[in-house]
């Protein structure tokens, strides 16, 4: 018998061991977890059947976690609060509980949902996510620090007869046989831009003001690239190339639907909470990759020396730090940015660390720091209505806070280098910073910069 199997046995054993009489906690998380050999989490995850899939790691892949099926979820259409969402999560959960909650929220805070009248259109493409969603799955494979874990996770409320015979028909069904599969070849049959050259050269002079000082301080425009694949793709193979050229990245995968994803690879972290340490950072300024050692040291003096691309950082940095003043009873950060190498670019980054104030919940840090001007503006309010106004499409999911709230730890990355993809529809998000000293073909290229790690995965037709 392998180890798989024994895992799974023992887990198997704690299932018949739930009584349908269960009388604790009715709205705990029940969770049943085995250590089990070493796996590729993602190996694992493509080959297993049904239809809810979800990814996360970090970093360094220190931890990953590979989950399917659902046992609990919190979801919303709109978000009306930040408490709300945390509360319904965290009545659920104990001290050591090991379970978390994977998932994201749309990118416009509560004040900003408030009388914002989506694009309509658009606002279908992210009808399964909604304003929010947060999935506890039903089997996961965790790796901690290279030590791995098969569990299972079962909400309280539901346990009965028919609970523990679906759990444990679909443990039964968990496949640890990953065999190698032909790789489906990506092509592109169709692309558009939203907004186009044309439309994003109108959208920056409308920020140019008679004086020519920009209107706002700095503001965030994206654009949205709309790609028709020759053939319907799994997601999921998408996203493992995508996992593959774009290493040292936060990577997330969020399938609530049978081949219907929104997954990437973030360069940024929002914000990890750990009891009440508090961690965040200030990523802005962009310059490519080198192809050689020599070009890559010149984006990088490029980035270092580029005062438009300071001004950039040095507004993020100044907006964390009076978060961080709010929020911390102590704090510090780096003294200076130093440049973050992602596998596609460059980055400024300046980093933070600080024990929170007695009574600051996770709903009050997420609304003094999200969003952060790497991703919206300054004045915030009122780039956030410009944002609304002229983008020509539904932000959604892209450039919101994703990843997972534990008992007393949360870990969020902002949604960046991020695709939604359905069938063989994939939409790619992209913005850049305008600030004074910006220009819109600058602009426009670091745009077309950052899909590049996703255009490279496909082939035109």
């Amino acid at each position: 018998m392998t180890s798989f199997q024994k895992a799974k046995d023992r887990i198997a054993q704690g299932i018949l061991g739930l009584s349908r009489s269960y009388s604790g906690n009715k709205r705990s998380i029940l969770r049943l977890e085995e250590p089990c050999p070493r796996v590729n989490c993602l190996d694992w995850l493509y080959a297993q059947a049904g239809e809810v899939k979800l990814y996360w790691a970090d970093r360094d892949n220190s931890f990953q976690m590979a989950g399917i099926g659902i046992a609990d979820q919190a979801r919303g259409e709109v978000i009306h609060s930040y408490a709300s969402v945390f509360q319904a999560i965290s009545r659920k959960l104990s001290s050591g509980d090991q379970s978390r909650y994977y998932g994201g929220m749309g990118f416009y805070p509560p004040e900003a949902n408030r009388g914002r009248a989506s694009k309509s259109a658009k606002a279908r493409e992210w009808k399964a996510f909604g304003g929010y969603c947060f999935l506890l799955p039903r089997f996961e494979i965790v790796n901690r620090r290279g030590k791995y874990f098969l569990a299972c996770n079962i909400a309280a409320q539901h346990i009965g007869e028919l609970l523990i015979k679906d759990c444990l028909g679909a443990l039964e069904k968990i496949s640890f046989s990953v065999a190698s599969r032909a790789a489906s070849i990506l092509k592109i049959k169709s692309l558009s831009l939203s907004p186009d050259s044309e439309e994003w050269q109108k959208l920056f002079r409308e920020h140019i003001q008679p004086a020519g000082k920009m209107a706002y301080e700095k503001i965030i425009l994206a654009q949205n690239t709309s790609i028709e694949l020759t053939s319907e793709v799994n997601p999921l193979e998408v996203f493992r190339k995508l996992t593959q050229a774009a290493q040292g990245s936060f990577h997330y995968y969020f399938q609530p639907l049978k081949n219907c994803a929104f997954f990437g690879a973030s360069p940024e972290r929002l914000l990890k909470r750990q009891g009440v340490d508090i961690e965040s950072e200030a990523l802005a300024g962009t310059r490519p990759r080198g192809k050689t050692p020599r070009e890559d040291a010149y984006y990088e003096r490029a980035l270092r020396d580029s005062p438009k691309e300071e001004l950039e950082q040095g507004i993020v940095v100044r907006a964390i730090k009076g978060a961080f003043k709010k929020l911390c009873v102590s704090w510090e950060a780096d003294s200076k940015p130093s440049v973050a190498k992602a596998s596609s670019a460059h980055h400024l980054i300046t980093r933070f660390r600080g024990t929170l104030k007695d009574n600051v919940d996770d709903a009050r840090i997420l609304t003094v720091l999200h969003p952060t001007p790497a991703v919206g503006g300054i004045p915030r309010a009122e780039a956030l209505k410009a944002i609304a106004k002229l983008e020509p499409f539904e932000r959604g999911w892209y450039a919101g806070p994703i990843g997972y709230i534990g008992y007393d730890c949360v870990d969020f990355a902002v949604a960046l280098r991020c695709a939604l993809m359905k069938d063989n529809l994939v939409n790619l998000y992209a913005g850049a910073g305008i600030v004074e000293g910006s220009s819109a073909d600058e602009e426009w290229q670091e745009i077309e910069q950052k899909k590049s790690i996703f255009l490279n995965l496909f082939r035109k037709r």
